[in-house]
């Protein structure tokens, strides 16, 4: 996967977290914690309905995020959108 078929050398690096080992996966576990806060252990999916799933996807993706500097995914992706097209 790190090797690129259109250019010589690597494409991009590749990074692997020891299983039970949540601390090598910080933004993940994260991640996961907003999800439960919409959808605890348990939930059952059948129920859910897509409004639920919008709602849920809507708020994680305006969350303001360190990583990106304080902006949300949504508005990172749209800057980086911009500067493409």
């Amino acid at each position: 996967m790190e090797k690129s078929c259109r250019r010589k050398g690597k494409r991009t690096k590749l990074y692997y977290c020891h299983p039970y080992s949540a601390y090598e996966r910080g933004s993940n576990e994260n991640m996961n914690r907003m999800i439960r806060w919409f959808f605890p252990k348990g939930t059952n999916f059948d129920e859910v309905t897509g409004k639920d799933i919008q709602r849920a996807e809507d708020w994680i993706n305006s969350y303001p995020r360190r990583v990106l500097g304080w902006r949300s995914a949504d508005t990172a992706m749209r800057e980086c959108l911009a500067q493409a097209g």
